[in-house]
């Protein structure tokens, strides 16, 4: 598996108590080995169809973004949208619910009817997060699949095609895979950011010695941090949940702690589906991130 050069893997322990958006997994979760494997399916199914795009070319427009950045000054932003994102969301779609057509369905490319109030199962997907980074021939994107039960995010499906990457498990996971230690301190660890948060510049200062590394998809980020690579997944900015869904499953599996910029839990299949930025970490240095945000003197509405 590809790894970003300058992202060492991390020494690994052993797991204590998981956490899923920093709220406690009780270990009575239902059989989910039938859901992690459709996942699955449908992620290389629509990283297929991602990679057949990208040999042909995507052709793309732009819409407006419900992640707002208003301490940048630049408020609703608009996001581009490629006609590869609509394809994958129809290919997963077909697959999960076709297994499973009592779930109910959020995804960035379909209408949200809010139906899905009334579902304790919920499947909440991003067919190609990355976007920016797939029409540039960046190998940072990926497919997010994750499934959120009773408001908590308790499996993720994280694969990115390029590389062949996947990234899967539920919060109960025994996948040695995802498992984290202590850091030394933020001085001293990497923060995974995105892309555009590096180039526009924002981010709050970050104390002397950490290392800052731009990744492209937040859901990929996620799942290299749930793996070892890095410290510390850091955004400022309002975050649909179908970005953050399937990498809070995997941080869950990994024992990180997962909250937004305020230190809140995080909630899925909410009426309003977007949260205030994220601060993904591991655990002993979570606290330090939030205070990193909070003496920047930043904020979001």
């Amino acid at each position: 598996m590809r790894e970003p050069a300058s992202i060492p893997r991390q020494p690994r322990t052993r797991r204590r108590s998981r956490q899923a958006g920093g709220l406690l997994i009780v270990s009575s979760l239902p059989d989910l080995t039938a859901e992690l494997e459709a996942a699955q399916e449908a992620a290389r199914r629509g990283g297929a169809i991602l990679q057949r795009f990208q040999q042909s070319g995507a052709r793309y427009g732009w819409k407006q973004s419900s992640d707002r950045q208003p301490w940048s000054g630049r408020g609703f932003s608009y996001e581009v949208v490629s006609e590869a994102d609509v394809e994958v969301d129809a290919a997963l779609r077909e697959t999960l619910l076709g297994a499973f057509p009592e779930d109910a369905w959020l995804s960035e490319e379909a209408h949200d009817d809010r139906e899905r109030l009334l579902h304790r199962r919920v499947w909440i997907v991003d067919p190609l997060d990355g976007t920016r980074e797939f029409l540039q021939g960046v190998p940072e994107y990926a497919v997010s699949i994750a499934l959120a039960l009773n408001g908590q995010a308790v499996m993720g499906v994280v694969y990115n095609p390029d590389a062949d990457e996947m990234y899967a498990a539920t919060v109960d996971s025994d996948d040695d895979r995802f498992s984290l230690e202590e850091a030394a301190a933020l001085s001293e660890s990497y923060m995974l950011v995105g892309r555009g948060e590096w180039h526009y510049g924002d981010l709050p200062p970050v104390p002397d010695g950490t290392k800052v590394m731009p990744v492209g998809s937040i859901a990929y980020r996620m799942a290299l941090l749930a793996t070892g690579k890095g410290c510390l997944v850091f955004t400022p900015g309002r975050r649909s949940e179908w970005d953050l869904a399937a990498g809070a499953a995997l941080l869950g599996a990994a024992g990180a702690t997962v909250t937004d910029i305020d230190g809140k839990p995080l909630q899925f299949n909410q009426a309003e589906p977007s949260v205030r930025g994220l601060i993904a970490a591991r655990s002993n240095i979570h606290g330090e991130a939030r205070r990193m945000w909070q003496n920047s003197g930043w904020q979001i509405h």
